[in-house]
């Protein structure tokens, strides 16, 4: 039986939040260790960034969290975000891997995210019940998300931590 074990990941953007989150994703699936939940990458064109995808890590569904080319839907910054995919493909993959795998990871809890009163909901009981969990978090809801899970630890990665952060989150989340 593996701990029971929940963490953030924070940073500020473009720093490796992801990268790291992969990293120990890595380590742990060589354990033996089956993952599910999202991932939201990047979409970019020639270079420039236009939007995000939201992917279920277990069956790989994707779909849209946020584009420059949607043009409906709430907005944040220049991406129009897509609440309907978040809670078609989001929603399920977690409730999913909640089920059935040995660490729920989401990349990540943001304000595009959150724009889905679902998700939000979701996310607020998901970190108060007994499952690994291992969220990225977006640096502007780091102070709202430790007042609400005080025991919670947040790993903030820098310039000067990146290279070694992801061995502080296995330790944890491994001991």
């Amino acid at each position: 039986m593996k701990n029971m074990k929940k963490a953030f990941i924070t940073g500020r953007p473009g720093i490796g939040k992801s990268t790291v989150l992969r990293e120990v994703v890595n380590i742990l699936k060589n354990k033996g260790w089956k993952i599910g939940g999202i991932i939201c990458p990047e979409v970019r064109r020639n270079g420039i960034r236009i939007g995000f995808n939201i992917i279920d890590i277990l069956s790989n569904t994707s779909g849209i969290l946020a584009s420059i080319n949607l043009y409906n839907g709430p907005r944040i910054g220049r991406y129009y975000v897509n609440i309907n995919d978040i809670e078609r493909i989001a929603i399920p993959a977690i409730k999913k891997s909640l089920e059935e795998a040995d660490l729920t990871v989401i990349d990540e809890i943001g304000p595009m995210e959150l724009l889905s009163k679902k998700f939000y909901n979701l996310i607020i009981e998901i970190l108060s019940i007994d499952k690994s969990i291992l969220c990225v978090i977006h640096k502007s809801l780091v102070k709202e998300f430790s007042l609400k899970f005080p025991n919670i630890p947040i790993f903030e990665i820098t310039e000067e931590n990146r290279s070694f952060i992801a061995n502080k989150i296995l330790n944890y989340l491994l001991r």
